[in-house]
């Protein structure tokens, strides 16, 4: 009997044991889960997880609108994209080269706990920490709270990076954070009330340039919080605040840098339906700059929307992948190819056109309310030909005897992404 208490206990004892193991190596496990500001489980640490690429959508079937002019006018058609499932949110951490990956986690999760001053588990050499610093930056815009022109690392007596203290916008950033989750829901949840992801785009596009003043004298207009919170922002707070609303809305964004204008600037590159396209929101605000649109101020452009860079180039010049700015800082560490002319607005709304007969047809449809805005595909016919094709449209609807017009100026950075605006008034009406 008392064998058989001595044995139990001895058992009794093993089994606790093994179960204490068990839980102190779950505790202190690096790759323990936490939930990440979207909802959803994250690994702290760079674990496939973490780093899942999504999967790229199906692109929609096309089909041209019925009519002889249509079919005979290819590609002045519309597209027909099938209704979406909302989409969930994504990230971008999948697109950081494997050897940043612990480096770019450990600053992300510390910015993520809203810590000013992040020491790094291992020393990493400078430039594995400059590249994956920058990279926290560009990938993840939803961090409107630093200043990312000021920061300090710390550094061993061989120059390798032990850690990075960052200043912050606001001393609440708890409080911040929340007023901007809650905007940031808002307008995704209007956008996603659109049946595809098309449409929600050109919602998220047009509701920038309709909410947000530009202006570059404060520091937080560089900043999703700045155009989303404060309605204003630089080139820098459009890109992001865009970025960031795509992302939740499941649609891979990027910021891309360059110059426009002979000015540093920031616009977009996102990918729809698996091939990318750049996308300069405030390019298309006609009010932030000098557009010289016969439209007016207070409409929205779309010249810069969902373009390849054989159009885009001619107003702006990419910043070459991996080239330092005149702060040392890298730019474009990632930088995706666009070529596709698939989802540029002007295709999918039946306004790209090729040769006369399409442009005078465009302007047909458009006659009920004597204004039209078209994109033409391959070489821009020059202003006396314009006009020339506008003559012959004219006299053949009118019997009027003459007409006033307004379009877009040749000296225009629109004219020079091949859009031209027109709109007439008829003598006697």
């Amino acid at each position: 009997m008392k064998n058989r208490t001595l044995i139990a206990v001895f058992i009794s004892v093993i089994l606790l044991s093994a179960a204490l193991f068990v839980f102190t190596k779950i505790s202190s496990s690096p790759l323990s889960d936490e939930t990440d500001n979207n909802g959803s489980t994250v690994s702290q640490t760079a674990s496939n997880d973490f780093f899942y690429e999504p999967t790229e959508a199906i692109e929609p079937n096309t089909t041209p609108v019925s009519g002889a002019a249509a079919t005979e006018y290819e590609p002045v058609y519309p597209v027909n994209i099938s209704g979406e499932d909302v989409r969930l949110p994504v990230t971008l951490h999948y697109l950081v080269p494997e050897v940043l990956r612990n480096t770019y986690s450990e600053i992300l999760k510390g910015l993520d706990n809203h810590e000013s001053e992040i020491n790094l588990s291992e020393p990493v050499d400078e430039d594995t920490f400059l590249r994956s610093l920058i990279l926290v930056r560009d990938l993840n815009p939803d961090l409107f709270f630093v200043d990312w022109s000021v920061y300090n690392y710390k550094e061993t007596p061989d120059g390798s990076v032990t850690g990075v203290s960052f200043n912050f916008f606001y001393d609440d950033v708890d409080a911040k954070a929340e007023i901007f989750e809650n905007k940031v829901s808002e307008i995704v949840a209007k956008a996603n009330a659109y049946p595809d992801l098309f449409e929600r785009e050109l919602f998220v596009h047009d509701y920038l340039v309709n909410n947000t003043v530009y202006l570059v004298d404060e520091a937080e207009t560089g900043t999703a919080f700045g155009a989303l919170i404060n309605n204003k922002a630089r080139c820098e707070g459009y890109a992001r605040a865009f970025e960031l609303l795509m992302l939740r809305l499941g649609v891979p964004t990027l910021p891309v840098i360059g110059t426009a204008e002979n000015e540093r600037h920031i616009w977009n590159a996102v990918n729809l339906y698996g091939e990318y396209y750049f996308v300069d929101v405030t390019f298309d605000d006609n009010s932030s700059e000098q557009k010289l649109t016969s439209f007016g101020e207070s409409e929205i452009g779309h010249s810069c929307f969902n373009v390849p860079s054989e159009i885009l180039t001619r107003t702006h010049l990419i910043s070459e992948s991996g080239s330092k700015d005149k702060y040392g800082a890298y730019q474009n560490l990632i930088l995706p190819e666009c070529n596709s002319y698939e989802f540029n607005y002007y295709k999918i709304r039946g306004l790209m056109v090729e040769n006369s007969e399409q442009f005078m047809y465009v302007l047909e449809k458009n006659a009920s309310e004597k204004r039209a805005c078209v994109f033409w595909k391959g070489e821009m016919p020059a202003p006396e030909k314009l006009q020339s094709d506008f003559n012959t449209f004219f006299n053949r609807l009118y019997s009027t005897s003459g007409y006033s017009i307004y379009y877009t100026p040749s000296t225009s950075p629109v004219f020079m992404r091949n859009v031209y605006e027109i709109h007439w008034t008829i003598n006697g009406e």
